[in-house]
């Protein structure tokens, strides 16, 4: 059966478990699950294990020996490559270089020409996120004040697209208009040249990984950009990982995999998909395993590939697996993931805590002054109503709930299993963890949930 998606972009390693060696092994794991096109670093803004975030961390020779050696290992296999950065990046963290600047436009054009000349077949840029700001226009920037973000950016974009299309012929750059809202977005696809230029995006504006459908302003920049001729990837949840549920490598929760790639084959423009946060083969499981078969059989229904993995545990198994990983996937949908975007830290917290209130998030961006605040229940310093409180607490009981019921099918499937026993361990300590740390969360919140101030 024919691939479903042009495009898919695997990163090896991730940022929990950024050591990963660049292998035959783990490479050829990762063309076995389907992944043709691998970033070449994991470009996350704590730069684990010394990762290159930004262009101008291959001046240094160490970093350009590593990349030459990513490269031949991803040729060697058939990958195509893909650059990772962010820019333009101010002198110092949290500083912008402005775009608007006709040394800083020039200087990364040259470095766009000159990567794609040295390293990769492609490049993927974000203009605002970790160490890359763009000048606000009701900012002191004596040459943004006043001009509207779309206006300065296509321009900008328009050259260093031109950049990449003049240093090697078929490259593209993509962008990710991280921390955009969604009519800067839409304006600047609208206005955008589309000759060698892609869009990449998270599922939703707010990039919450367990909402699994796209959500409507994906939707509205994967049709305008069809429209347009742009190519649109859409980033998602795949791969068993994620920052969202970090350090559990093992909630298995198929159907929510199943339905993030439908809704991204369903969309309008869409032809590949990238993996968000990365992939550690030494911790694939049922994620992972669902991910590639639908790969290889996209029409064959969630019911005929789920049956298809569980099968792999042994027969008697069968039954409980299903159930597990079915109410796995209902606790993650019925946690209240909408409340704050600090709640991706959830499981990471230390045994014990407890919360008295929704923990905060909130940056100075055009995203989160716009659309986040539509989305995200706590964004400010605000009191927390009781009734905020209660909602999130009770959401977050139930979401345990199902996880428990989950632990106790996996106890039942581990007893039955006659192959892949150690992984069923894995999933089952998983769902324990995720149940311990969503009731502690759940009970403090109702327990405080008359405090005021």
């Amino acid at each position: 059966m024919k691939q479903p998606f042009r495009y898919v972009i695997g990163i090896v390693g991730h940022p929990t478990t950024p050591d990963v060696a660049w292998s035959a092994q783990q490479l050829q794991a990762l063309q076995e699950i389907g992944v043709d096109t691998l970033q070449l670093s994991i470009a996350w803004s704590s730069r684990p294990a010394g990762e290159v975030l930004n262009l101008e961390d291959l001046d240094d020779a160490k970093n350009r020996e590593t990349f030459n050696y990513r490269v031949t290992q991803a040729r060697r296999f058939g990958f195509r490559t893909l650059g990772h950065f962010g820019l333009p990046v101010g002198p110092q963290q949290d500083t912008t270089a402005c775009i608007m600047d006709p040394a800083v436009r020039q200087g990364y054009a040259r470095r766009l020409r000159d990567f794609i000349q040295d390293f990769a077949d492609d490049v993927m840029i974000y203009t605002y996120d970790q160490r890359a700001w763009l000048c606000s226009e009701y900012g002191v920037c004596p040459r943004c004040r006043g001009v509207p973000l779309h206006e300065r950016l296509v321009p900008f974009l328009e050259e260093m697209t031109q950049a990449v299309r003049s240093a090697k012929a078929g490259a593209r750059l993509w962008w990710e208009p991280w921390e955009l809202s969604e009519g800067q977005i839409l304006m600047c696809v609208e206005q955008i040249r589309p000759e060698s230029f892609g869009l990449i995006m998270h599922h939703t504006l707010a990039e919450v990984y367990f909402v699994n459908t796209t959500d409507l302003s994906f939707r509205n920049v994967a049709r305008l950009a069809a429209r347009r001729g742009i190519p649109f990837i859409g980033e998602g949840f795949f791969g068993g990982s994620g920052e969202d549920v970090d350090p559990l490598t093992h909630l298995a929760c198929p159907r929510l995999v199943y339905q993030q790639l439908d809704a991204f084959r369903a969309a309008t423009g869409v032809v590949g998909i990238k993996e968000y946060y990365g992939f550690v083969p030494d911790h694939f499981s049922v994620n992972v395993a669902f991910f590639a078969a639908y790969l290889r059989s996209p029409e064959a229904g969630l019911a005929e590939l789920l049956k298809s993995i569980a099968g792999a545990y042994g027969n008697a198994a069968e039954a409980p697996l299903l159930e597990a990983w079915e109410m796995t996937a209902e606790a993650l949908e019925v946690f209240p993931w909408n409340a704050s975007w600090a709640l991706r830290t959830i499981f990471r917290s230390p045994q014990g805590k407890t919360w008295r209130e929704v923990p905060r998030a909130h940056w100075p961006t055009p995203a989160w002054e716009a659309n986040r605040r539509g989305f995200y229940m706590v964004t400010d310093n605000e009191e927390q109503h009781p009734w905020l409180r209660e909602d999130v607490g009770l959401r977050a009981l139930l979401a345990a709930r199902r996880f428990q019921q989950a632990a106790k099918l996996l106890t039942e499937a581990e007893g039955k299993a006659t192959a892949k026993r150690e992984d069923v361990g894995c999933q089952r300590q998983d769902v324990e963890r995720a149940a311990s740390v969503a009731t502690r969360f759940g009970e403090g919140l109702l327990r405080h949930r008359s405090d005021v101030g």
